[in-house]
């Protein structure tokens, strides 16, 4: 197995925050920017809100302002993006917010992915908020995700510049990290901060969903 190949897939978003705080710190240092950050965690009510049910198909999305991430060469464009995809491999979806918060809520999942899971048994897409980000920061945002998709080629990133996920999910904390079987249908969901039970039930979850494979 190429343990390269690895790495890139699963560190996405750890590496995505590093460019995205140096590009929010050159971008503060040039105008004073005050930058957002992303809330803690809400209570459970905020939770059992989302639009994410366990045994039932993620909701259908399509992103047209933004969208995918496609390389060419030394450009790239944004293409639509929609769930549900063509994939048919089980699927992990991060959400975040286009803050300087918004990238590091899920690097220990990512990183034990990394560690002990096969990187060809399961695609991940990240989706970047960034209706919540400050309109003088927003072209650093982008031009950060761009750089990571140069990177990590076979990841899908995504530009969400209306928020349409985080409306269509009723994401209240802004962050998401879900599972989703080769059936579409959500079987983990890790809402805003989560908690060392939350990542060890949903790394479990995802680990034996790819052994059934």
């Amino acid at each position: 197995m190429n343990v390269s190949i690895i790495r890139e897939k699963t560190s996405l978003l750890g590496g995505l925050r590093s460019r995205l705080n140096q590009s929010w710190v050159t971008a503060a240092a040039a105008m004073g920017l005050l930058l957002w950050s992303l809330p803690g965690s809400a209570d459970a009510n905020a939770k059992a809100k989302a639009n994410l049910i366990l045994g039932e198909p993620l909701p259908p999305v399509t992103i047209t302002e933004g969208g995918q991430v496609i390389l060419d060469g030394n450009d790239y464009s944004l293409a639509p993006w929609s769930w549900p995809g063509s994939s048919n491999k089980v699927q992990v979806i991060q959400y975040v917010a286009g803050t300087r918060k918004g990238g590091d809520l899920y690097d220990p999942m990512t990183e034990r992915m990394q560690r002990e899971l096969d990187i060809d048994r399961y695609d991940i897409t990240a989706i970047v908020n960034l209706e919540v980000t400050s309109a003088l920061v927003k072209p650093f945002v982008r031009s950060a995700v761009v750089d990571e998709q140069r990177i990590f080629t076979r990841a899908t990133l995504v530009l969400d510049e209306q928020g349409i996920g985080q409306a269509t999910w009723n994401l209240t904390q802004q962050a998401a990290f879900v599972v989703v079987d080769r059936k579409g249908l959500v079987v983990d969901v890790i809402l805003g901060a989560p908690s060392e039970a939350d990542f060890e039930r949903s790394f479990q979850v995802l680990r034996d969903l790819i052994a059934l494979e």
